[in-house]
């Protein structure tokens, strides 16, 4: 998945994992210890954790060589290639058959392992299982949900393709083989990259949510998505490489450019507005409705989506999407 050079600094001494973890770091001394700790504290699975220290400048590489844990596998890249790169290098040293993910920000909770594989097991169909999980920015705690329950792939790709799922990167577990069908993650974006893989990957295979909280994210004030400045021309990029957002989806793809407006109006910068409504009318065939008609489409559109929600929450077929009714997975 990529041609860059690898150092391996420290390889696990784990014969069999049943599942390798794949976490990318770059500057993160201060906290990837309390993130790997609370992996390696899981006894839930047999496991390698695949650390991608993607050329870190400050004293995350004194950190991981303080760990003495023989399931702890460390690669370092000599520059900073960005998250997806390091992340295509991991699930390329992955030696398990199913792989999970971990962003160096985020703490897994307990079940983490245990619940996503016994869905794979029993289910040789699904190649991706996604789940709930807790947040905390600032001093406001979030709990998202999710169903307990399985998707065709074209009902999976719509409901990430409408933003009613959060396909979150440290709560996707996946088939190694699914992975490598579609390329691994998509280098290009910064933005957007988890969604972009499970809609790509559910094009080919069905998934499932677990209801139960299994990770919790931890905001960061130098995050890549704290980052506004990149995030629009990402979301042209995004759009761009699914066909959806042309055709059946194209009202919610005006939801979205609307949505951004509308922060940016949120944010008084109303000069920046009218820049970015300009790249989306050179950038997207067919182009954006005029900008006094993209309000309402923000307002319709998230009524919409919190619709959609409380719909997958509470165990309604999905017959907005045109497919089956999805079944509750068997405990």
């Amino acid at each position: 998945m990529t041609d860059l050079d690898v150092v391996h600094k420290r390889v696990a001494d784990v014969a069999t994992p049943t599942i390798s973890i794949v976490l990318p770091t770059y500057n993160r001394g201060p906290v990837i210890r309390q993130t790997l700790e609370s992996v390696l504290a899981l006894d839930e699975e047999v496991f390698e954790l695949i650390v991608i220290d993607d050329g870190s400048t400050d004293q995350t590489s004194a950190v991981l060589e303080s760990i003495r844990d023989p399931r702890l596998f460390v690669v370092r890249l000599p520059e900073n290639s960005g998250a997806n790169v390091a992340r295509n290098i991991g699930i390329s040293q992955a030696r398990a058959p199913y792989v999970a993910f971990l962003d160096s920000d985020d703490i897994y909770l307990p079940g983490r392992l245990r619940e996503p594989l016994a869905i794979l097991r029993k289910h040789p169909s699904v190649g991706i299982v996604l789940s709930a999980f807790t947040t905390e920015k600032r001093t406001k705690q979030t709990h998202f949900r999710m169903p307990r329950r399985l998707y065709e792939g074209a009902e999976l790709a719509r409901l990430a393709a409408r933003y009613v799922l959060e396909p979150t990167t440290s709560g996707l577990t996946f088939r190694k083989e699914a992975l490598t069908q579609v390329g691994g993650f998509d280098p290009a974006l910064r933005w957007m990259e988890d969604r972009d893989l499970v809609m790509r990957v559910a094009r080919h295979s069905k998934g499932a949510t677990i209801a139960t909280p299994l990770w919790h994210k931890r905001w960061q004030a130098d995050g890549i998505s704290s980052d506004r400045t990149t995030y629009f021309p990402a979301l042209l990029t995004f759009i761009a490489r699914h066909p959806i957002y042309g055709s059946e989806e194209l009202r919610f793809r005006d939801y979205l450019i609307a949505r951004h407006m509308v922060a940016l109006a949120k944010a008084m910068n109303f000069r920046q507005i009218q820049l970015d409504y300009d790249l989306a009318l050179r950038e997207l065939t067919p182009p954006p409705p005029p900008l006094s008609r993209l309000i309402p489409k923000y307002l319709s559109g998230r009524r919409e989506r919190f619709r959609l929600r409380r719909r997958l929450l509470s165990g309604k077929a999905h017959s907005d999407f045109g497919v089956a009714e999805s079944a509750p997975i068997c405990r």
